[in-house]
């Protein structure tokens, strides 16, 4: 079994070095940050721990990806929600006063809610098509998801980047020495 970790764990390691870790950890992001289900960190978090040197970039091209993946939730949210969301919500029992005092929260406090969103295990892509469906700016929008994109991504890489030395070594202990 040791062996078979090795050579995955070898694998891993040439794909962080090669230039298209890069370009996949924006693919998943963007894609994540849209529509894939998922979690955030699937590429962030092996390819820094395979090349920590690499850490700040890897967690840059993740939050861009991200930042422009949510962009298109957001713009989901703002061209459907008219013929598809407030129906099925209206079908769903919700009325159009619970629907307009959400709006008026997300109006006042969805910057709030976009950040807490990725630093939580709330979907962001949900609040993200909510945020276009309120109407939320665009830019203020983006700041928002920026920021809080920006600050997970770059905690994640900082704590994965200071631990990279101790789970190599743990890595090349071999199982019962």
């Amino acid at each position: 079994m040791h062996r078979y970790w090795s050579t995955l764990w070898a694998g891993v390691e040439r794909f962080a070095r090669a230039r298209s870790a890069l370009a996949a950890t924006f693919v998943w992001n963007l894609a994540q940050g849209a529509i894939v289900p998922g979690p955030t960190e699937l590429m962030l978090a092996p390819l820094v721990l395979a090349e920590p040197a690499r850490a700040g970039w890897l967690a840059l091209v993740a939050t861009i990806g991200s930042v422009l993946g949510g962009c298109l939730a957001w713009t989901l949210g703002a061209v459907s929600f008219a013929s598809l969301g407030r129906p099925t919500l209206a079908s769903l029992g919700v009325s159009e006063a619970t629907l307009a005092y959400a709006m008026a929260l997300m109006a006042r406090y969805g910057w709030l809610f976009i950040v807490t969103s990725t630093l939580t295990p709330l979907s962001t892509k949900a609040v993200s098509i909510a945020a276009g469906a309120a109407g939320m700016p665009l830019p203020i929008f983006a700041a928002a998801l920026t920021l809080g994109r920006g600050v997970r991504f770059g905690a994640v890489a900082l704590l994965l980047r200071a631990g990279s030395g101790a789970f190599h070594r743990l890595l090349r202990q071999r199982p019962g020495a």
